[in-house]
C-alpha cells in the first residue's frame, strides 16, 4: 500500500531531479554564450559542470524506475514524469551544445 511518505518521498525527488535539469540548462545557455564569444575554457568548463548536474539526476530517475522493475509499490506520478521529460530535453540539449561547441572550436 502506497501511503503519504511514499508520495511526499517521490515528490521530493521529482522536484530535485527538476531542479538538476534546470541547473544543467543554465550551465549549458551560460557554454553557448561563452562560446558566441570564443571563450572556449569557459565553455567546456560549463558543459562539464551541466553534466555533472544531468548524471545526478539520472542517479535519481535510475533508482526510481528500478524500484518499479523490482516490482515495489508504484504509483503514477505525473510530476516524476514531467521530472523524467525535463531531464530528457535537457539531455538532448547538452548533446547539441556539446557538438556545437566542437563545431566552433574547428570551423568558428
Amino acid at each position: 500500500m502506497i501511503i503519504q511518505k511514499d508520495k511526499d518521498q517521490l515528490n521530493n525527488l521529482s522536484m530535485n531531479m527538476i531542479l538538476l535539469a534546470g541547473n544543467a540548462r543554465e550551465k549549458i545557455m551560460k557554454a553557448l554564450t561563452a562560446c558566441e564569444a570564443r571563450n572556449f575554457i569557459t565553455a567546456d568548463s560549463c558543459l562539464q559542470a551541466a553534466l555533472s548536474e544531468i548524471e545526478e539526476a539520472h542517479i535519481l530517475q535510475t533508482e526510481t524506475v528500478q524500484k518499479e522493475a523490482m516490482e515495489q509499490e508504484y504509483y503514477y506520478s505525473m510530476l516524476f514524469t514531467h521530472a523524467q521529460d525535463t531531464l530528457m530535453t535537457i539531455q538532448s540539449e547538452y548533446n547539441i551544445a556539446l557538438h556545437l561547441v566542437a563545431i566552433l572550436k574547428t570551423y568558428g
